[in-house]
């Protein structure tokens, strides 16, 4: 799987969310904007789904 623009994802520690605004590499590289504060962040597609921090807006009833 890779990043798409437009994909959501909310932080499992805290609540933040994040949409991907733009994409790089073929989608494995992915430029997330923060809703609360609109900061932005470029992050590896690896590195983000490794980090079990994030999930896809949608998808909470399915982590539980």
């Amino acid at each position: 799987m890779r990043f798409a623009v437009g994909q959501a994802f909310e932080s499992i520690a805290d609540g933040r969310q994040a949409v991907i605004a733009e994409i790089r590499d073929d989608g494995r590289a992915g430029l997330l904007r923060f809703l609360d504060n609109g900061q932005v962040q470029w992050v590896l597609w690896a590195q983000f789904l490794n980090s079990e921090k994030w999930i896809p807006i949608g998808m909470k009833e399915a982590a539980n």
